[in-house]
């Protein structure tokens, strides 16, 4: 769902402001437009939060998975290698064993820097055992 906010909101802050700013003395029009003023410059910087957060991300953090997403953590080296080794074990936490002990960064190096075929063929086995597993 995307947000409802849009370059709108910034152009309704600085209308209602020069509004606001022309009224002078005249409070039944000046106070109404700082009023929208003041909540359409809210409305932006809610956008430019929301939009720092990035695409796939959870209100509690957690990184949402896509196909694009897990298409460039193959193609993005050892720290793309690193995502889908740590999203594997929160799988199988999730579906087999809560109580899996993390892994030490060794053991991840170690999984991380094999040779594609052969760290293809660990997540092969890894997405076996979790579909067994379920």
């Amino acid at each position: 769902m995307s947000a409802p906010i849009g370059w709108w909101w910034p152009f309704v802050a600085v209308i209602a402001t020069g509004i606001a700013f022309l009224a002078g003395p005249a409070y039944s029009i000046a106070v109404p437009a700082a009023t929208v003023a003041v909540i359409a410059a809210a409305l932006t910087i809610v956008e430019v939060i929301v939009r720092q957060r990035g695409p796939g991300r959870i209100g509690t953090g957690r990184v949402v998975v896509s196909p694009e997403g897990v298409r460039g953590a193959f193609r993005g080296g050892e720290p793309g290698r690193e995502d889908i080794v740590l999203t594997l074990d929160l799988l199988e936490r999730r579906i087999l064993h809560p109580d899996l002990p993390a892994r030490t960064g060794r053991e991840i190096t170690g999984i991380v820097r094999r040779p594609p075929a052969e760290f293809r063929r660990y997540v092969a086995r890894r997405l076996e055992e979790l579909e067994r597993g379920s």
